[in-house]
């Protein structure tokens, strides 16, 4: 496919191309003016340097297509006038995957939901939300793989463009990892539209774009055999003796498991909701294991001197609470209610896991709260390394740019992998060592470079580079 390289100098949306929307799609699915706000915003704001950078941008249009059918017809219009795109799932990214550089429209795929089937694969279109699918699946016996801890509002299209792994990863991997996702289908963004399936591992080059890469429109994701989860949370009052205890049985394969994170000291205190359960200023393990070995567990936590604090079934379906509402990126959710100054890190802490959380307590004391989520290989990292990861997404009390550069830098120097989340583009958070293949899909899918321009910063045509971000 030939590439346009002619520069954009200007992306205003006219009243013209307003009207020429509506046609399309009806005056009800277009959204203008300060609506545009809300689909123009993720979780951004969990970052104080994306918070400055990009809190004054937003679309000038909002789309909200529901079907295959208004999607193409309005992409071929927006390529003809060289208006770019940005494709928004739940919102629920935290980087600003979804917030467009370049103004532009901002495509809300949540109506296309359909659920086509769960027979040991979720086939699907993107707007299906991961609870509804959750629910499905364990009516016939299945689960997520993995899901993010915002699996009750996430959509499986914005969870494989925008996330990486989540509940699950502990057994399954992320959504790289391995056969996890079975096949995507995109749309391009060209004169006529076209639809590409890519299966099986071809289908890796189109997860965690940000939408560059092409528009997803179906997913079919392998699903997991499903188990009746025990919620469980554990404490004691020496860090080094919990997270020894919490890795054993994170590595005890005879416990089929869904959860394990381990929170630092005074971390669990900002879990608002759950302080009548767990004893103030405690470090803390969360688990979901299967309710067949929950006693099992139960006994060797008691067993070494470790409190059993909380136990709640999972429930089929679903019912709440749900301990996953703590952790994951949850957890810096909570910890920033309880105190606005705090940031995070997501990091893969190595082999030597607790010589490094030694040397980052040495330096650093309560400037950094540990929080682990265990996992099968590295979702974040895409690496399928056997055994347990200690991963997780550490506390930052954040006082300055330069100070959480200068973490970032220490944390790299000692062997802590770190996928930054204080940048907005895919090279920047360090998870993509290797972009030609996605270069190559953008160049199959993207002819004018209208796909969310920007956040693929080393793509090498940006039409609107010379347009103000």
């Amino acid at each position: 496919m030939t590439i346009d390289s002619t520069p954009i100098t200007s992306t205003t949306v006219t009243t013209e191309n307003l009207e020429a929307l509506q046609a399309i799609l009806g005056e009800d699915q277009v959204i203008t003016g300060k609506k545009t706000e809300k689909y123009s915003k993720d979780f951004y704001w969990y970052s104080p340097v994306l918070k400055e950078m990009l809190e004054d941008k937003r679309a000038e249009v909002a789309l909200l297509v529901k079907s295959k059918e208004q999607l193409k017809e309005a992409v071929a219009y927006l390529y003809e006038h060289n208006i770019p795109l940005v494709v928004r799932g739940g919102g629920s990214g935290n980087y600003g995957q979804l917030i467009p550089l370049y103004g532009g429209a901002v495509i809300d795929i949540s109506g296309m939901n359909t659920i086509f089937s769960v027979d040991g694969v979720v086939h699907a279109e993107v707007g299906a939300t991961i609870r509804k699918i959750e629910i499905a699946a364990r009516e016939k016996g299945y689960e997520m793989p993995c899901m993010p801890s915002t699996w009750i509002i996430s959509t499986i299209g914005g969870f494989l463009c925008g996330g990486s792994g989540g509940i699950g990863s502990i057994r399954n991997g992320g959504i790289a990892y391995k056969d996890n996702v079975k096949s995507v289908t995109i749309m391009t963004m060209e004169a006529e539209p076209k639809f590409i399936k890519l299966e099986e591992r071809d289908a890796i080059k189109a997860l965690h774009t940000y939408g560059t890469t092409g528009i997803m429109v179906e997913v079919e994701m392998r699903l997991a055999q499903a188990f009746p989860w025990e919620q469980l949370i554990f404490v004691h009052d020496d860090w080094q003796e919990l997270l020894d205890w919490s890795y054993e049985v994170a590595c005890d394969d005879s416990i089929p498991k869904r959860l394990v994170s381990v929170f630092e000291n005074p971390i669990s205190n900002f879990f608002k909701p759950l302080r009548k359960h767990i004893p103030a200023d405690k470090h803390t393990t969360f688990f979901m294991v299967d309710e067949a070995c929950a006693e099992k567990v139960i006994a060797s936590a008691k067993a070494a001197g470790i409190e059993h604090v909380f136990s709640k079934p999972f429930g089929n379906p679903p019912k709440p609470p749900f301990i996953t509402d703590y952790t994951w990126n949850h957890t810096t959710l909570w910890a920033i209610k309880a105190d606005p100054s705090i940031t995070y890190l997501q990091c893969g802490f190595g082999e030597d896991f607790n010589g490094n959380f030694k040397k980052l307590k040495d330096k650093y004391g309560d400037e950094v709260l540990i929080h682990i989520e265990m996992t099968l290989g590295n979702s974040k990292f895409r690496t399928e390394k056997p055994g347990v990861s200690i991963g997780g997404i550490p506390l930052i009390r954040y006082t300055s740019e330069e100070r959480l550069n200068e973490i970032i830098a220490y944390c790299e120097s000692i062997g802590v992998a770190v996928a930054n989340p204080h940048t907005y583009t895919m090279e920047g958070g360090g998870a993509h060592p290797d972009l030609s293949e996605k270069q190559a899909l953008k160049d199959l899918a993207d002819p004018k470079g209208l796909m969310n321009p920007g956040k693929m910063a080393s793509y090498k045509h940006n039409p609107l580079a010379t347009a103000e971000v």
